[in-house]
């Protein structure tokens, strides 16, 4: 017998959605416009500092994307088996 992934429900895709937006909002916002400020926030050297925020900023946007895109998608179309 074939297994086929369900579809995901309506609800979580709006969540999925509303969580990467939200992602991608923060890491553009947060990070990326008051990186300096972070910088000196914290306390760490500016080269410490660019590395993990920079890195916090990519990983924040990609992962909002996927987010988006997984709950724009929905998840596995059914196939008949």
């Amino acid at each position: 017998m074939t297994r086929t992934a369900a579809r995901t429900g309506t609800t979580l895709r709006v969540l999925l959605m509303a969580a990467g937006a939200l992602a991608i909002v923060l890491g553009v916002a947060l990070v990326f416009l008051w990186h300096s400020s972070l910088v000196e926030l914290t306390g760490a050297p500016r080269a410490v500092g660019f590395l993990v925020f920079r890195g916090a900023e990519a990983a924040l946007v990609w992962g909002g994307a996927w987010l988006c895109v997984r709950g724009w998608n929905g998840g596995a179309e059914p196939t008949e088996g």
